[in-house]
């Protein structure tokens, strides 16, 4: 398949100019034009990029990728990634907020699947664009059972809050790192029995003391594989193109 077909297909499906966001979103670094298998991982990072080379990937869709709104010199760790695309003859493609947001293939509303929530509606707006899910356990769990309940559909606990209410049923859900006060806030406002993101962050332990909030961590890095799977699987059923998920776990 050609590459400018392949991202003009990602680009609206993903509508990747519908969210303002730090990362360059969309193709970061072409190829001679020919795409025979993708590849899809969290990060950009080295491993990723050689774990696809193996794999013969003519494309890599990332979550991170390797542009964030400042210039970069193509140097260190950046000129290895880069060389090693080049010398591959392996395109770049990154999706970040449109990814988490996303209703059909995202990682939020696929955990909310994953964790058989009901009544699943858009939270978190950012910038006036939600990214996240919230949504109802079909039965109230206790804490305790929520947090097992939730590492169990989820696969990671890296921790677990709790200063909310001790029996659970309402869950908001957004992959990745979110400690932004105005979002502890809102779930306060809007009654979010637990919340369930990625990545512990210092400043998000007295935030949700002080809103008495429940936060359950399943990491950064795992929260974040749910929808690079799932577009996988779509890219596969629409385009009849092979793919394949390329995991490099990392501590976070």
């Amino acid at each position: 398949m050609e590459l400018k077909e392949l991202t003009t297909y990602l680009d609206g499906f993903l509508e990747i100019d519908a969210f303002p966001d730090a990362s360059l979103n969309g193709l970061q670094v072409e190829n001679s034009e020919n795409v025979e298998k993708i590849g899809l991982a969290v990060d950009a990072c080295q491993e990723a990029i050689l774990k696809a080379v193996e794999e013969r990937c003519g494309l890599l869709i990332v979550h991170h990728g390797l542009f964030w709104g400042k210039e970069l010199r193509i140097i260190d760790n950046h000129f290895q990634r880069i060389r090693a695309l080049i010398m591959a003859d392996m395109a770049l493609y990154a999706v970040h907020l449109p990814l988490d947001a996303h209703l059909e293939v995202g990682h939020n509303i696929e955990i909310a699947r994953k964790i058989g929530l009901t009544d699943i509606k858009p939270f978190a707006p950012y910038h006036g664009k939600p990214i996240g899910v919230k949504g109802v356990l079909p039965e109230p769990l206790s804490s305790g059972d929520a947090a097992r309940s939730l590492e169990k559909s989820i696969g990671h606990c890296s921790g677990m809050l709790e200063f909310g209410p001790k029996e659970i049923r309402t869950v908001g859900i957004v992959a990745g790192s979110a400690t932004d006060p105005d979002l502890f806030k809102e779930m306060k406002v809007e009654g979010i029995d637990v919340f369930v993101t990625g990545e512990p962050k210092h400043g998000a332990y007295f935030m949700a003391q002080e809103f008495g909030l429940n936060v359950f961590y399943g990491s950064h890095y795992v929260t974040e594989t749910f929808g690079l799977k799932a577009l996988g699987r779509h890219l596969e059923k629409h385009l009849h193109i092979p793919t394949v998920f390329i995991d490099t776990p990392c501590l976070f």
